[in-house]
């Protein structure tokens, strides 16, 4: 899936974003979900499957949308990026390259 938001980083540690609507109206419906499975969380004291899928595909999302990049592993080469990793700002030294 292609990224269509524009990161521009900026002077004095600022960061501009340009996102297409219908991405800002997905991140929405992931802070929506967000806040609906920590609630079923705190209420119930246990957590769902459907909330975990949930959780998974707001991680997934906020990182294509936001452009957040794997770091690369050094044992492939560094071509591919950990996939159990934390994710870096696009701009780090070693970020995953895009793919085209």
């Amino acid at each position: 899936m292609i990224n269509k938001t524009k990161i521009t980083y900026l002077k004095n540690n600022k960061v501009k974003l340009e996102m297409d609507m219908d991405d800002y109206r997905t991140l929405l419906q992931g802070n929506i979900d967000l806040k609906s499975a920590t609630e079923m969380m705190g209420e119930c004291h246990t957590i769902y499957l459907e909330d975990l899928g949930k959780l998974d595909t707001l991680e997934f999302r906020m990182a294509r949308i936001l452009g957040f990049r794997r770091k690369r592993s050094p044992a492939t080469g560094g071509d591919g990026g950990y996939y159990y990793g934390n994710y870096v700002l696009s701009n780090h030294v070693h970020a995953e390259k895009e793919s085209d």
